[in-house]
């Protein structure tokens, strides 16, 4: 790699787990501070030597998986360790572990069996004709299946070496130094060296899966810098599972001077400080699973001028508030297009209205949080369009012009009522303001509905009893009995009429209220904007679809 760091020139680390060396061993030997595997267990070496009692060598191991376990590294009242966590650690016999190797090892044995039998019976054919041509049929070709051999492994870009005891790099640089992509997760990896290694060997690797690795981090920021032209072409770095906090991350990010996309999923990140220097550069930023409880933390990578996707999944925030400013949310998060918040704990509709104040967010994945129990899925959705502006699409569906339409329409008068009861008084003015910071621009955009229109929902009514059990029929003679809210569009009834009486036809339904049976008088809902009660609909009353 032109103007890389030489592999030789990296620094030794000799102290904890970072103690490796330049270079392969002629056999892989586990030391202190060592990753191993043992059945389908993971943990470090924190002790090697006699145990009392008991003949033989031992090594004691802390466990990834707590349950694996037996003590903290003490057995009869001697401590030959000492584990992080309680009852994680025990002590196995070396034949227990599994055998390690190196990154090129894992390769070769991985992809240098897998060779298309399509093309192995081609190269016999091609050899055989040269035979032919040569006149020597018993020739042997001398060298033929290593200049093979090479030129397969050259051809690598992609590489996935999953779950193969990796503990090194190996010599890459010889074997596949055009490889792109690599994954070498859930391996063995003790720290940062040996990664460093792997990159510095591959100049074109520009993605980069090392999740479900626990290593150390012991490289002074200064030593990093320097470090980080071995990871000058890489852009997508995923760190999921490797117990790293968001000091942890930070203090990586000086080898990543050009890196676009990082997955820091299910790590131990709670608490985030704003990023000064580094990762000026990131546009997507994955923290799903973390134990991340207040928004407060998340406005702290508001900074982060190029950040177009943030995904939040699965992490413990309650509420989303930037500040108490019912306008923007200043500069913070200014090219943020994209926002994963699944299955949150997020209780309130304030905190929906809060990312409104988010003036380039196109997208948004909101499911499975608390608050949206109190409403069905499509009220749901209506609310969360009405009150984010610059929605384009929700939960993967894209928001129609129609659509938010008829959510803002149907925003207005559900809460026109209590706006006009505001206007009065302060505090409440202040609070509504707080909790609808869209609703005045709605106002200006659609006016305030008719106070006939204005829903007045009671305390003790129930959702059974707000529904009108109404009769569609079609000019065919085709009945269907439902039951619809009477705060209904006349638009979404359309809609539906369009999907159950069409059958192929592509002409548009018009809905006719008939509302005195024996002399067969009808009305018109020719008002799709408005609600079933604007018309009067009962329970009993049928209307008529008709195709035109």
């Amino acid at each position: 790699m032109v103007g890389a760091m030489p592999v030789n020139l990296i620094p030794k680390f000799c102290n904890g787990a970072m103690n490796s060396h330049n270079g392969d061993d002629d056999e892989m030997q586990v030391t202190i501070g060592c990753r191993i595997k043992s059945n389908d267990d993971f943990g470090t070496v924190k002790y090697i030597g006699d145990v009392q009692g008991y003949k033989g060598t031992w090594y004691g191991v802390e466990w990834d998986n707590i349950e694996r376990g037996k003590h903290d590294g003490s057995l009869d009242g001697i401590q030959y360790f000492k584990t992080t966590r309680p009852e994680a650690g025990s002590f196995i016999r070396p034949n227990k572990v599994s055998p390690m190797r190196t990154c090129a090892e894992a390769i070769q044995k991985y992809y240098g069996d897998r060779e298309d039998e399509t093309v192995a019976a081609h190269r016999r054919t091609v050899i055989n004709e040269w035979k032919r041509e040569m006149g020597a049929p018993f020739i042997e070709m001398v060298g033929f299946e290593k200049i093979h051999q090479k030129q397969k492994f050259d051809r690598l870009q992609e590489v996935c070496v999953h779950d193969q005891n990796v503990s090194k790099a190996g010599d890459l640089a010889t074997l596949c130094p055009n490889v792109r992509s690599l994954d070498v997760s859930q391996n063995l990896f003790a720290n940062w060296r040996e990664v460093i290694n792997i990159s510095a060997q591959l100049p074109e690797l520009n993605e980069l899966n090392i999740s479900k690795n626990r290593m150390a981090i012991d490289i002074p920021v200064e030593t990093m810098l320097h470090l980080s032209i071995n990871f000058a072409n890489l852009e997508k770095l995923n760190i999921s599972v490797c117990d790293y906090n968001w000091f942890d991350l930070l203090a990586l990010s000086h080898l990543w001077p050009n890196i676009n996309e990082i997955i820091a999923a299910y790590n131990r990140i709670k608490e985030i400080t704003p990023p000064d220097v580094s990762l000026s550069t990131l546009s997507v930023l994955r923290l799903d699973g973390n134990p991340i409880d207040s928004w407060e933390e998340i406005v702290h990578l508001g900074r982060l001028r190029k950040l177009k996707v943030l995904s939040l999944n699965d992490c413990l925030i309650e509420s989303i508030r930037f500040n108490n400013d019912p306008g923007n949310a200043k500069d913070l998060f200014e090219n943020l297009e994209v926002l994963f918040l699944n299955r949150n704990r997020i209780r309130d509709w304030q905190s929906v209205s809060e990312l409104n104040k988010l003036k380039n967010l196109k997208k948004l994945y909101f499911l499975k949080n608390p608050i949206q129990d109190s409403e069905d899925y499509d009220t749901g959705s209506q609310l969360i369009i009405a009150k984010i502006g610059t929605l384009q699409e929700l939960n993967g569906t894209i928001i129609t012009r129609e659509s938010r339409r008829g959510a803002e329409y149907d925003y207005l008068k559900r809460y026109g009522a209590e706006w006009k009861l505001a206007q009065s008084d302060t505090c409440k003015k202040k609070a509504f303001d707080l909790e609808h910071n869209r609703f005045q621009e709605l106002i200006d955009k659609y006016g305030i509905p008719d106070d006939s229109l204005l829903v007045k929902q009671q305390k003790n009514m129930t959702l059974t009893s707000q529904l009108l059990e109404v009769t569609l029929q079609d000019e065919n003679g085709k009945v269907l009995k439902k039951k619809f809210p009477s705060t209904m569009a006349v638009q979404k009834l359309v809609t539906l009429a369009q999907r159950l009486f069409s059958k192929g036809n592509t002409k548009h339904p018009t809905l006719h209220l008939l509302y005195d049976k024996d002399n067969g008088s009808e009305m018109e809902l020719d008002n799709v904007m408005k609600d079933l009660a604007y018309f009067s609909v009962k329970s009993g009353d049928a209307i008529i679809v008709r195709f035109r």
